[in-house]
């Protein structure tokens, strides 16, 4: 929903300085019981690696390959992340709007 937002914090890259790490990815949510904010923690699960089959062949080497992917899928999350949060103040806006035209 877009007037319900849920802030949450997730890994970009599961990328360390040196390997793609083997860990899952963890996602952590900001939430409020009772009036007092806590953090929630999901912890999901390893993506298998795949199999690839013997006759591909990689025409550049791989570390140039993600030097070329890596900086578009940065640039689609956060323009996501950017869409996100302008529809949220746009959803926000039309709810005080609502709010104001009911109450007056």
């Amino acid at each position: 929903s877009l007037i319900a937002s849920t802030p949450s914090v997730r890994t970009l890259v599961p990328f360390s300085a040196s390997e793609i790490t083997a860990k899952g990815d963890e996602v952590f949510q900001l939430t409020s019981e009772s009036g007092k904010f806590g953090v929630e923690r999901t912890e999901l699960g390893v993506a298998e690696p795949q199999e690839f089959p013997n006759d591909m062949i990689f025409e550049q080497d791989p570390i140039q390959i993600i030097n070329s992917i890596l900086p578009l899928y940065l640039n689609g999350q956060i323009l996501r992340t950017l869409q996100e949060s302008v529809a949220s103040e746009l959803a926000a806006r039309m709810q005080s709007m609502q709010s104001a035209s009911d109450n007056a």
